[in-house]
């Protein structure tokens, strides 16, 4: 059975628009499926997908979508604010276009199926209702039907759980088959990283486009762009005949141009020079100095990363020591999509609030805080926090004591850089800082803070490559085994995966392995997810007298040392 192409009445509303060669592109091909891995400052959400859910709204109107992200807490504190602000930008405005969180209007056009709860929603005026998913808990929506799924930063998705999702994708032909966005996908992301734990299925859709059909799609969009052209041209001379003319012609370009668009994959990589014109070349060379060459590669060039296994400094760091369902999503059903997100302890799934916490700490410009808890046979590392200067240890106070305010044990063990007793006797040291920063709040002793590596003496870098090593690599009988939140602990995450292994030559010819810590040179602000500041604050956490007790680490350290921590 034949189906009639239709042709959006919207196509005769005609205007002009600026955009970057390759949003261009990507909408003169508008394709069923759009997988696009572009570098930093492409605006992948608040223009790409903003504009193209705008599009795929128009013409499938009263139809049901779907936002899927990694982690319900990412998608509400992160995606949806960039969506909506790029929805702003394009014209879209909250009250008159789309709402959030509650039943629309009754002017706004109803769903093509009834609405049961609005919560964490956002219904357009046509229509088009848009629900929220995260992997964390995706059970939740493969029981829906939808008509469309975005997903923004596909490398933090898992396939796995993705693809469970897919029989969602489905429902009501009749009413919706007519559109090429129908069952369609919309996945952008960065380069993926498989060295830092990132999926990469999006690569393999490569092999799902028809290259030809790609360039039949463009050369039938360019015609239809050119009779949309002279439209406009017409429109602002008032040649109104000349214009019914173009709109007939319009309609038949547009209809061919929808039916070869059918079922077309387009699969794009692209650099951050795409937006070189408003960028600037200084952009370029600042992000090259701050980067490095592998990270500038990656993250502005879209080039694949080929970090060896042997030149990581964590060589045993795997995909099992991380967790991505650390956070209860219930907890923020309370905040609608509009408001600031109160982080808190009361959301993490593996913590016991009624045990004390620990934390290692790295101290400087930048002062990075682990915090965890022993559970079971596994030591998981629980939520990361970090100050950058001008802020100081009263800041990490404000922060740790906000988001940890339910814990009902309120005692923390804390093991950090040994050059935070430097200054003991002046009472001025960062050791003793952080702990009356954490314990007081408004003259009020509230947490208890034990500070856990007074006296300690230098770990050498050989010696905690060793440990990390056996540690990882989970050889020692007895000891904890580490999990650490993906989500939570992003920037440790990160800091793990990147620090690279050092080789020094002394004079003698013998070999010492170190820590490769350049990246701490890195702008302020670049260091908290690229730089060795994070891995070092790991150190203080897990290189612990019990630890090392079961862990033969060739080290100088034995049962008769005070315990060693440091460098």
């Amino acid at each position: 059975m034949s189906r009639k192409t239709h042709v959006s009445l919207n196509d005769k509303d005609v205007s002009g628009k600026f955009a970057s060669w390759v949003k261009q592109v990507i909408f003169l091909i508008s394709p069923k499926h759009l997988r696009l891995i572009a570098g930093r400052a492409t605006a992948k959400t608040s223009d790409i997908i903003a504009e193209r859910s705008q599009h795929v709204s128009r013409d499938m109107p009263r139809s049901y979508q779907v936002l899927v992200s990694d982690t319900y807490v990412n998608c509400l504190k992160n995606i949806v604010p960039t969506l909506l602000e790029g929805w702003n930008r394009k014209g879209w405005f909250e009250g008159i276009h789309y709402v959030t969180d509650k039943r629309p209007p009754s002017h706004f056009k109803l769903p093509y199926k009834p609405v049961e709860i609005y919560k964490h929603t956002i219904s357009i005026y046509n229509g088009c209702f848009f629900n929220l998913g995260s992997l964390d808990q995706p059970g939740g929506l493969a029981g829906g039907s939808y008509q469309h799924m975005y997903g923004d930063e596909a490398r933090l998705l898992k396939f796995d759980k993705l693809k469970k999702l897919t029989p969602a994708i489905r429902g009501e032909y009749p009413l919706f088959g007519h559109s090429v966005y129908y069952r369609g996908t919309t996945f952008t992301t960065d380069m993926p990283n498989i060295m830092d734990g990132d999926e990469d299925w999006i690569l393999q859709d490569e092999k799902n486009m028809d290259l030809d059909q790609v360039k039949l799609a463009l050369e039938v969009g360019l015609v239809v762009n050119e009779i949309k052209k002279e439209i406009l041209s017409h429109k602002q001379v008032g040649n109104f005949e000349a214009i019914e003319k173009l709109q007939i012609n319009l309609a038949r370009w547009t209809e061919k141009w929808v039916r070869v668009r059918k079922d077309l994959t387009f699969f794009y990589v692209v650099s951050s020079l795409v937006n070189v014109d408003i960028l600037t070349e200084g952009y370029f060379a600042d992000s090259l100095k701050a980067l490095g060459i592998e990270e500038f590669k990656s993250a502005i060039l879209s080039l694949k990363i080929n970090l060896k296994k042997g030149e990581k400094f964590y060589g045993n760091l795997g995909e099992h020591h991380f967790y991505d369902d650390g956070v209860v999503s219930s907890y923020y059903d309370k905040f609608l999509l509009t408001e600031e997100i109160e982080e808190s302890s009361l959301a993490l799934r593996y913590i016991d609030h009624n045990s004390k916490l620990e934390g290692g700490m790295d101290f400087g410009d930048m002062c990075s805080l682990i915090i965890g808890q022993p559970r079971g046979s596994y030591l998981y590392c629980l939520k990361e926090f970090y100050t950058l200067a001008p802020e100081n240890e009263v800041q990490m106070g404000i922060k740790f004591r906000a988001f940890f305010k339910h814990h009902k044990v309120k005692v923390l063990d804390l093991y950090y850089d040994r050059s935070g007793n430097a200054n003991s006797k002046t009472k001025r040291d960062w050791a003793n800082a952080i702990k009356n920063a954490i314990e007081w709040e408004n003259g009020v002793k509230v947490w208890t803070v034990n500070l856990m590596s007074e006296g300690q003496s230098t770990i050498y870098q050989e010696e905690e490559y060793n440990f990390a090593k056996a540690f990882m690599g989970e050889t020692a009988k007895g000891l904890l085994k580490l999990k650490i939140d993906k989500f939570q602990c992003k920037c440790l995450k990160s800091s793990l995966e990147l620090t690279k292994i050092k080789i020094r030559i002394d004079p003698k010819g013998s070999k010492t392995i170190h820590k490769d810590k350049s990246t701490e040179s890195l702008p302020i602000l670049l260091r908290p997810m690229y730089s060795t500041n994070f891995s070092d604050a790991f150190k203080y956490f897990i290189y612990r007298r019990a630890f090392v007790a079961k862990v033969n680490t060739h080290s100088t350290y034995s049962s008769t040392d005070p315990f060693v921590v440091g460098e």
